[in-house]
């Protein structure tokens, strides 16, 4: 079997853990300064901005987080099918930017703010005196 197909298996039969790792964003500059991180998990009420596809340069806030179908649904995004009902479009999270975080789940503040961000870390640490264990003769 071609190693495309394999990966293609993996993604599809991926259990819910896994799946939910994919559905991640990458963080504006302004994000990333703050947070010191690159990507985030979406959720609900993350206010984002779609970067590629038919839909790009649109801002708005995520309605919907969909596992199943592999995408976000986003607010004032939809499509009319013929019977005139709308529907929701999800996009891939791939094409997505965050531009504002949903901060009101306390785990999720700790967990951003829990790593420094890479400027405070490239600073010079104190460094501890080293406890070498010498042994003492008596002469």
């Amino acid at each position: 079997m071609k190693p495309t197909k394999i990966r293609n298996q993996q993604i599809y039969r991926a259990p819910f853990t896994v799946r939910s790792k994919q559905i991640s964003g990458s963080l504006s500059k302004e994000l990333r300064k703050k947070y010191g991180k690159r990507s985030i998990r979406i959720i609900a009420d993350d206010t984002v901005r779609i970067i590629r596809g038919e839909y790009k340069g649109i801002d708005g806030k995520v309605k919907k987080v969909s596992t199943e179908k592999n995408g976000v649904a986003i607010e004032g995004i939809t499509k009319e099918k013929l019977k005139g009902e709308k529907v929701d479009v999800y996009i891939s999270s791939s094409n997505i930017l965050i531009t504002a975080l949903n901060t009101d789940d306390p785990w999720r503040k700790n967990k951003l703010e829990g790593k420094k961000p890479k400027d405070t870390q490239k600073e010079a640490k104190p460094e501890k005196p080293s406890k070498s264990k010498t042994r003492e003769t008596k002469d």
